[in-house]
Formats: C-alpha cells, structure tokens, sequence
C-alpha cells in the first residue's frame, strides 16, 4: 500500500515538470538578429564586411602626395641663391693653416674628400648652361683684374702677359688666398697689392676674374655662401666691373687625382662647381663661370699640386692666353 502511494506522488510531480520543460524554452536566435554590435574598443571586434562571392572590394584612394624633392635638380630648379649682403661675412669656417690638406679617404667620393650626406650629387652636365661658352676678348675691356693663388701667379708670370696686351690685364694674387677670406670685405686679402697694374683704370676694372680655392669642404652649405659673399665684395669694391668670372685652379686630367699629393690638391668637388653655376645663374649678365681648365698629363703638377713645375706653368700660360687673348 506504501509503495503505490509513492508511485502515484512521483508520477504527479513528474508530469507538470516534463510540459515546463518543453514547452518554455526561447527559440535560437542568429547573429545577424542579435542587435547592433558592441562599439569598438570594448573588447569585442567589431563584424568585418565582406563581398559578395565573385566580386572585389571597392576601390580606395590614397591621400595626394607631395613628392620628395630631388636633390639632383637643386640647380635648375632652385629659386635664385640669396647669400650674404656685402660687407657681411659668412659663418667662419675652421683655418686651413698653411695651404697643405688633411688626408681624407680617396674613396669615399673618388676626389679625396668624404661627401656630406646633405649635400647632392650633381652632374657637371647641369650646370653646363652657366658655364662660359667664350669669354669676350681682352680687348673688349679696359682692364681685367685677376684674383688667385699662388700658383695662378706661377703660370701668369711665365709668359702669359707676353701672348695677351699685358696693359690691359693685372693680378691681384694671395698665397693659399681660401675663398672665405674673400668672403669677408675686412680680411687682409683685399689689402694686396696689384702686380703688374693695367695701363688705365688700374683700381676701376671693368673685368675681375676670381680663382675660388677651398681643399677642405666639399658641401653647399660651405660653397655657396662663401661664393656668393666674394661676388658680393667684387660688387661693392669694384663697382666699375661689368663682367665678374669664377674660376678654379687648373684641375687634373678628367678631374680625377694624380699621385703626387692628396687628391684635393688636383680636384674640384662638384659642389664647388654647382655652386659657382648656381651664383652665375642667380645674377645673370654679370657672373660667369669660366671653363673647367685641366691639365693635359699631371706630370705638368710639381710634387706639390696645384703648383706647376715650370714647363707646366709654361703651358698653363699658352692655354689660358689663347682662351683670353
């Protein structure tokens, strides 16, 4: 009698249990009905879209840019070189002492000196349009004044005045005369006394002629204002000049180094050449760039480049009296 009252009281409480069970339960839902999606940054990525099968995904297009600018093109496209006023003197760069040069790795730029990674290289052929094509002949000007070193005072002296009309040319010349010093209107360089003076107009030249030197820096940064303050100086000292011409020392064959001595004492960096280019080209009808004269064999160098043994200052001497005669 116990035990079917027991089977009855579990049959009446089974049976309530088994409808609630099957019967209340929520239908499943997908993802796609479960709401907006959680905002970013909560912890839970946000749904990724995709394309429909057979299809790409749309196009974007990328923010205009600016191209970097090359520095190859700095002399035909930079505006016109600002430098210094006259009577204002550039940064003072580190003395050279005496005119001997401090050994650089020959490698490193093929010339002797270790290039500044700020400082592009520059192809010769862009400055080329700056580059004197001919020079006016001498007597085309009353007088010339020739500024250098002195080892532009060694082939002048050996016969150049002979072949041009030596009363219309003079020379102002100054021992390792580094175009810095020029620079600066109040160094003692422009208190040397003229040789050979010109038969008129002595302190009024009507042409100056300015030999640049530097063995040591090889970057724009050091160039072009240096250049640009010692045409300044011409300008304000020499006002009766109507032509100024840059010019180098006489480089080695192809500029490229002859044994006798480190290789910037034969060389020419290109950022000296574009610098004078780029000073010729920022004052147009005035400053020219005068050839790039080489010598034919480097045994026309003493042992001590740039200056010639004398048949080199000898031939130094016909090759530039037969550009300026």
């Amino acid at each position: 009698m116990r035990s079917n009252v027991a089977v009855w009281s579990w049959i009446a409480l089974a049976g309530p249990l088994a409808l609630a069970c099957s019967g209340s339960a929520a239908p499943a839902t997908t993802a796609a009905d479960s709401g907006p999606a959680p905002a970013a940054g909560n912890g839970t990525a946000p749904p990724v879209a995709t394309s429909p099968p057979g299809t790409s995904p749309p196009a974007t297009t990328p923010p205009a840019t600016t191209p970097p600018a090359d520095g190859n093109d700095a002399a035909s496209s930079a505006p016109p070189v600002v430098g210094p006023e006259a009577g204002v003197a550039p940064t003072p760069v580190p003395s050279q002492g005496s005119d001997a040069a401090a050994p650089r790795d020959a490698a490193s730029t093929g010339t002797g000196r270790t290039a500044d990674a700020s400082t592009p290289v520059v192809s010769l052929l862009d400055a080329a349009t700056n580059i004197d094509a001919g020079t006016p002949p001498t007597s085309a000007f009353t007088c010339t004044l020739l500024i250098g070193i002195e080892a532009t005072e060694e082939w002048y002296i050996a016969g150049f005045e002979t072949m041009v009309d030596n009363t219309r040319w003079e020379l102002m010349w100054y021992h390792s005369g580094f175009v810095e010093l020029w620079a600066n209107p109040n160094d003692a360089v422009w208190a040397t006394s003229i040789t050979s003076p010109c038969a008129q107009n002595a302190d009024k030249p009507d042409r100056v002629i300015f030999v640049a030197l530097n063995y040591l820096n090889d970057t724009l940064a050091f160039w072009t204002p240096n250049v640009t303050a010692a045409v300044a100086n011409i300008q304000a000292k020499y006002p009766s000049a109507k032509r100024i011409e840059l010019m180098t020392f006489i480089r080695a064959p192809g500029n490229m180094a002859c044994s006798q001595a480190p290789a910037p004492r034969s060389t020419i960096t290109p950022a000296q050449d574009q610098a004078m280019a780029m000073v010729a080209a920022a004052n147009p009808g005035l400053v020219f760039v005068s050839p790039q004269f080489e010598v034919k064999s480097c045994n026309e160098y003493s042992s001590n480049p740039p200056h010639p043994t004398a048949a080199g200052a000898t031939a130094w001497a016909t090759m530039m009296a037969n550009y300026y005669r």
